[in-house]
């Protein structure tokens, strides 16, 4: 078989002898750098296609072939788009020549450019990629954790001494190598290495939803505890069969510290420990290295089994989804204890600042736009998602709408200038806008406990 290579052929395969596609017309090359025959498409990227080729100068040996398309995907040639995929191709094929030395990373065998097109060659890894592994065998257990864990850890000990950082772990990125069953780290498209990021300049703001730490997502910063947060979600994947970016896109950061509660099986209280390590959002609480979670890992105790290990496969994974999982919201859930003292920080400071802009600007135009500047900056800063930052201002404006509107006529006087009595007039003004926050959370459960259940 010939493979086309336009990227965007709907039936890429034609048979031997044929000059052009029979699905799109287009001119199909017999052999890439008269040595690569592309048999077979493997796989679609954001800029990158991926087939199945054989190198006729290695007596057919299977290999992979990496194709950079800019032309789908962006207008021009010189965009900035179009520097840094480029870029970020050609730092892969860097990646893999400096770490292919490495058994369980692929080696590079070629990287040139034919046509249109920039391609890239590497070596063919016989397997399953883990997320595969998941769907075809069901949930981890603690062993297979281990197990994964401890042969993982060593890749990233050898890449991190590299001061390379991979920046996407995730499970379709880890493959399980057929013959010896050892597990191989592929695409290091957007890997960069230590010395290229800076201590105070933004960095690229790239990585997958709901794996990729917050300080890689918000600031496009990296370090050796930014793999590590990637490996504890890739754990946490493999325990439950749920996909990270579900709560990501909802909860922002804040589900990685109730993450047990989502677990399919048990597993020991020294593994949760680790895990809750590498799940730490802020990266200096995490661990610092992968030697030291693989020393933690070596002294945990024994796994006492003297029954087989229970195989939970998908079908039955699925019937016992609706008990692992919470009740589907279509709200976010707000009344959580980080949460929860937000809303009511946010709602009691910025009711201070309203009534001080009150006392010295009056209600007018300008002290309502310095209010919600200031308390969209307030929220804005926190480590959370989008939705969570909106429902914070909603409820701040709501609560400090009540205050204003029934005590109209306190807040006409200058509070703050007032004495002892104003001051008090404030503290008590300040608290009931905590109070009435408390109570819009609280209604605000019911509903969503109402939509959850009836809708």
């Amino acid at each position: 078989m010939v493979c086309c290579l336009n990227p965007n052929c709907e039936n890429p395969q034609n048979p031997d002898g044929t000059n052009y596609c029979l699905s799109c017309g287009t001119q199909l090359v017999s052999l890439l750098r008269n040595r690569y025959r592309i048999t077979a498409p493997l796989g679609r990227g954001g800029f990158a296609r991926t087939y199945v080729a054989e190198d006729i100068d290695k007596l057919n040996e299977r290999c992979v072939v990496k194709q950079l398309v800019l032309s789908e995907f962006y207008l021009s040639h010189g965009t900035k788009a179009h520097q840094k995929a480029t870029e970020l191709f050609e730092r892969e094929a860097k990646r893999l020549q400096e770490l292919g030395e490495h058994l369980q990373i692929p080696n590079l065998y070629a990287y040139f450019k034919e046509g249109e097109y920039l391609y890239l060659v590497q070596q063919f890894i016989e397997g399953q990629n883990l997320l595969q592994e998941l769907k075809q065998h069901g949930v981890f257990d603690e062993s297979k954790i281990r197990s994964f864990l401890n042969d993982l850890l060593s890749v990233l000990i050898a890449i991190h001494q590299q001061e390379i950082i991979h920046r996407d772990i995730k499970p379709e990125n880890i493959i399980r190598r057929q013959i010896d069953h050892k597990l191989v780290l592929i695409d290091f498209g957007v890997s960069k290495q230590k010395a290229e990021i800076s201590n105070t300049a933004l960095g690229t703001i790239i990585g997958s939803l709901g794996y990729a730490p917050i300080e890689q997502m918000q600031l496009g910063k990296v370090f050796p505890s930014s793999d590590l947060y990637s490996l504890g979600i890739t754990c946490f994947h493999l325990l439950t069969n749920i996909s990270p970016s579900n709560f990501w896109l909802k909860q922002g950061y804040s589900w990685t510290s109730s993450w047990r509660q989502y677990l399919i099986q048990p597993i020991s209280q020294e593994l949760e420990l680790i895990l809750d390590k590498l799940l730490q959002e802020n990266h200096q609480q995490r661990y610092q290295s992968a030697q030291a979670v693989l020393r933690d890992l070596n002294n945990l105790p024994k796994l006492k089994q003297t029954l087989p290990a229970t195989f939970i496969s998908p079908s039955q994974l699925l019937e016992a989804q609706p008990l692992q999982q919470p009740t589907t919201r279509y709200l976010p859930q707000l009344f959580n204890s980080k949460l929860f003292s937000g809303a009511i920080i946010t709602s009691s400071g910025s009711s201070f600042l309203a009534i001080a802009l009150t006392s010295f600007l009056g209600t007018t135009w300008i002290s309502s736009g310095l209010w919600l500047l200031v308390l969209g900056g307030l929220v804005f800063i926190q480590s959370r998602s989008i939705m969570e930052k909106s429902y914070l201002i909603v409820i701040a404006i709501i609560a400090n709408l009540l205050i204003i509107l029934t005590f109209q006529n306190l807040l006409s006087n200058n509070l703050l200038q007032s004495g002892i009595k104003g001051l008090l007039l404030v503290v008590l003004l300040v608290t009931l806008a905590g109070l009435l926050t408390v109570i819009l959370l609280g209604v605000w459960e019911i509903i969503n406990k109402l939509t959850s259940k009836y809708f």
